[in-house]
């Protein structure tokens, strides 16, 4: 039987088909096939070639940082990118050296400085501004001081307020790092502060309030007493944290607030539920620490409100990790108050028994009569 013919079983028996009869007709391959053989390929090798440039440049600029600097200096779009990338890269825990760094400090300011002289207001402009003041906010040295609160207080046209906002969070953050009276050279640093402490605006007055807390001087802590009776929960929350971190016992009373889950005040601008639960949990868990390190710091101030407040946040209906840090709270407390009555016992022991040592030698005790 011959290798190129194939019967086919029909009704006709007669009916043979070739083999040749039975392949698809040759035909020019069409541009879609040819996407698919050669295009989409290459683009995947520059696509792997691209990411790998990337990371490499990403490395480059964590082990160089100053060719951020650079990219700063140009002209270019993407700027703040390069301020928004370097302020992470500082606040990378492995690259803490470079928070010492003056030289790259100063580089920074200057270009911050001068972006604040051109008062550019468009969106870009904006956005670097604002990271360059979160960048600089992570440096430890008091090169960075002068330029921050040039940001501080300027705001030329309402869309500048982020960048006086970004300015305000970055002197809380480098007076929180700093040591005592590093910062009392500048005489403008205090100015500036109380002026945002009396701004319109809640949201700059809470953040004046953090910074105002980490300066502490006498005068920082005197307005963070006055902004206890803000109109703001969020200021009187701030006010009443920073004090107690002093060991101001005037705090108890805004503490307390904060720590009454039944509170809504402050929930009031939040549209969502998920909102308003995720802030109410954020209060609760500020106010637990806020009256632990009243307690720390403050061995004399009068614990009892602060226990039973806190014992109604291990109610089971609420959250286990509030439970949670409410019970470790309590317990701190309740032995720094029992520490304290032993000591009062103590002294009352000691003093009564001067006095009784004193009537042996024929001296009268108080009240004592013949």
């Amino acid at each position: 039987m011959p290798t190129d013919d194939v019967y086919m079983p029909t009704d006709d028996p007669g009916n043979t088909f070739s083999s040749a009869d039975q392949l698809p007709p040759v035909e020019p391959p069409n541009p879609g096939f040819i996407v698919q053989l050669f295009v989409i390929p290459a683009l995947i090798v520059l696509i792997m070639f691209l990411v790998g440039a990337g990371i490499k440049l990403l490395v480059e600029h964590d082990t160089n940082p100053r060719a951020y600097v650079e990219l700063l200096r140009r002209n270019s779009a993407a700027r703040f990118q390069a301020a928004h990338d370097l302020a992470d890269v500082l606040r990378n825990p492995s690259n803490e050296k470079l928070k010492n760094d003056a030289d790259l400090a100063g580089d920074l300011a200057g270009i911050l400085n001068g972006e604040i002289d051109a008062a550019g207001m468009d969106e870009n402009p904006i956005k670097l501004r604002t990271y360059l003041c979160h960048a600089l906010g992570e440096f430890h040295v008091p090169d960075v001081l002068p330029v921050l609160v040039k940001a501080a207080r300027t705001e030329r046209d309402p869309r500048e307020a982020p960048v006086r906002f970004a300015a305000l969070k970055s002197l809380a953050v480098w007076l929180s790092n700093a040591s005592a009276g590093e910062a009392s050279g500048h005489a403008q640093l205090m100015p500036a502060l109380l002026a945002a402490s009396r701004d319109e605006r809640p949201l700059l007055r809470s953040t004046a309030a953090f910074a105002l807390g980490a300066a502490d001087t006498p005068e920082a802590i005197s307005r963070l007493q006055r902004m206890l009776g803000d109109g703001s929960p969020d200021v009187r929350y701030n006010a009443a944290t920073m004090l107690a971190r002093q060991g101001d016992d005037r705090s108890l009373g805004v503490l307390g607030e904060m720590l009454d889950p039944r509170q809504t005040q402050a929930l009031a601008a939040e549209e969502e539920a998920d909102g308003r639960q995720y802030k109410r949990d954020l209060i609760l868990v500020n106010g637990l620490r806020a009256a632990k390190g009243l307690a720390e710091k403050n061995d004399q101030a009068n614990l009892a409100p602060l226990v039973k407040a806190v014992e109604q946040l291990t109610a089971p209906e609420l959250p286990r990790a509030i439970r949670v840090q409410a019970e470790e709270v309590l317990i701190e407390l309740k032995q720094r108050r029992s520490t304290r009555h032993a000591d009062e016992s103590g002294s009352d022991r000691d003093a009564q028994g001067r006095l009784q040592h004193g009537a042996g030698d024929g001296d009268e005790l108080p009240g004592q009569q013949h």
